[in-house]
């Protein structure tokens, strides 16, 4: 039998294990294909969770089983909700007794495929989208990553109407051996964006902004909600150099998301990506969003309801 991650290997598995440590709430050490991943919880402790944590809540259950990120399923890796650093299980348990609050949501982009959001809720005139993190922000720079040829039009007219509104928004593009992709880094105001995931965002505004302009919906407040873990917490269990290394990426993503919001960008980002899908698209015209993003964690997340 392999024991993994009996002591950190990365920030990632660092954060894992500190939360693990922290809690001291269930068993670790999940075995799936002669693999003992002790940053997991045991498979004893995983099905009691599920039996428990999920108990009058089938019908989220039913999102996650029918959502593409196999939250719950065993597979290569233990299920993913089952991993102390999981941000399915955190946007869960914050978000589960939420009225109309819905996990797993799945909307077409038109450009590259489905754009996947951990939540939403919608009621009256206002949409509310949430982006959950916990250990993904610790991991590999965005820079040079692949994204699908197609984008590659969205990003342009993005840079346009940033350049208009007097943003600088910067892609360096380099062909890859893959037919089909490129690599590309993104750059706001000159500066390299690299522990955040600004493909990923742009994805979710091509879902969300054709979502509600093919409707003709208007006077609509869409507020995203970018979910990130606080780790202070936890960084108490951090040993071997890791505390101040996750506090330093932590401020460093945080510090980089509210700059962004109050400088503007995110929203002109936003306002150009619906402007790209009327044009493209063929849309009404006269669909307006009165747009608002905010970073929030464990501790102010609930009161944006």
């Amino acid at each position: 039998m392999i024991e993994k991650y009996l002591k950190p290997e990365n920030l990632q598995t660092a954060l894992d294990c500190a939360v693990r440590d922290a809690q001291n709430e269930y068993d670790c050490g999940y075995t799936n294909k002669g693999v003992t991943y002790c940053n997991y919880m045991s498979e004893d402790a995983w099905q009691k969770y599920l039996d428990e944590k999920f108990e009058g809540y089938e019908h989220h259950k039913k999102q996650f089983d029918d959502g593409a990120g196999g939250e719950l399923k065993e597979g290569k890796y233990p299920p993913k909700m089952a991993s102390f650093g999981s941000s399915s299980r955190f946007i869960f348990e914050l978000s589960k007794d939420i009225d109309g609050f819905e996990f797993e949501e799945k909307l077409d982009t038109r450009v590259g495929g489905i754009a996947h959001l951990d939540g939403s809720r919608k009621k009256d005139s206002e949409y509310i989208y949430v982006e959950a993190k916990k250990r993904e922000i610790y991991g590999d720079s965005h820079k040079n990553e692949d994204i699908k040829e197609v984008y590659l039009d969205v990003y342009k007219h993005i840079k346009k109407s940033l350049e208009e509104k007097n943003f600088l928004f910067l892609y360096d593009k380099m062909d890859s051996k893959e037919v089909a992709c490129k690599k590309v880094t993104f750059k706001i105001q000159g500066k390299d964006v690299q522990y955040f995931d600004l493909k990923q965002l742009i994805c979710h505004f091509l879902g969300i902004t054709y979502d509600i302009a093919k409707h003709s919906i208007r006077n609509i407040k869409v507020k995203f909600l970018y979910l990130i873990y606080n780790p202070q917490e936890v960084t108490k269990e951090m040993k071997n150099g890791y505390k101040g290394k996750i506090e330093k990426r932590y401020d460093e993503v945080t510090r980089f998301i509210n700059n962004n919001i109050e400088n503007g960008v995110f929203n002109a980002i936003f306002q150009a990506v619906l402007d790209y899908q009327i044009k493209k698209q063929n849309l009404d015209n006269t669909t307006k969003i009165k747009f608002e993003m905010k970073l929030v964690d464990q501790y102010n997340y609930k009161k944006e309801f």
